[in-house]
């Protein structure tokens, strides 16, 4: 078959055949492409709010005021010492008072709160109980709740520090006002803390009691108290009296 020519004024157009080679189609490859750009798009998806929480962490770090923790607590404990008890009077009121600390105390997650309130924490100033482990891993809050005719006089909540945030926990047995913790390291690797308390804060002579605790894979769990020669030698100079 011939191919006709264009004349354009002095001009000869001819023709061109231009061939252009398609490579057939690789399923598996095309398959690997879309795994690759799914996989890209599911880990930068994933990125955002991982990123976006740790920058929300450090500003609520940075925003951090331990003073003004402190302060919220002293006024709660103020209201609730403000409350007639009597015949379980105000009860409810009591009850909220003592929520509103919990939360404010069961609020603090990262380290660098601990930390804080650890450092600014002085028992002459503040009206709740607050005593810190000798290595700044452990520290347990006590408060009186007034809620005696609910057989809850007392309070303790203990925060520890373990992989790099903070956990909150109640403690075992009977609740009493702890005014000291140390630690002991053990040939397992395993820290043994020894906290030191009383059973009551409302008579002049105080029954006294140590208490044993280890934390295992994220939990707080009760231990043995090791034979030591001098039991109460070392505590944490973090005292205090309610």
């Amino acid at each position: 078959m011939g191919h006709s020519s264009i004349h354009i004024g002095h001009w000869l157009i001819l023709p061109l055949n231009i061939e252009i080679y398609i490579p057939p189609l690789d399923k598996n490859h095309i398959l690997m492409k879309l795994k690759t750009l799914f996989i890209a798009c599911i880990s930068f998806g994933l990125l955002i709010p991982f990123t976006s929480c740790n920058n929300y962490n450090s500003k609520e770090d940075e925003q951090f005021d331990a003073k003004n923790t402190l302060a919220q607590l002293n006024n709660l404990l103020i209201q609730l010492n403000g409350l007639d008890t009597v015949d379980c009077q105000n009860l409810d009121e009591i009850v909220t008072i003592n929520e509103k600390i919990r939360g404010i105390i069961e609020s603090i997650r990262s380290t660098k709160k601990f930390d804080s309130l650890a450092t600014t924490y002085n028992k002459a100033e503040h009206q709740i109980g607050f005593v810190v482990s000798d290595n700044q891993q452990f520290g347990v809050f006590s408060w009186e709740t007034k809620m005696d005719c609910m057989g809850h006089n007392i309070k303790n909540i203990a925060l520890y520090k373990s992989k790099n945030r903070i956990v909150a926990s109640s403690l075992y047995g009977k609740p009493m006002i702890y005014h000291g913790i140390i630690s002991k390291n053990q040939g397992n690797g395993k820290t043994i803390y020894l906290l030191n308390g009383r059973f009551s804060s409302k008579k002049k002579h105080f029954n006294t009691t140590t208490k044993a605790y280890t934390i295992t894979n994220g939990s707080l769990a009760e231990s043995q108290i090791p034979l030591l020669g001098k039991l109460h030698e070392g505590y944490a100079t973090t005292e205090f009296e309610q």
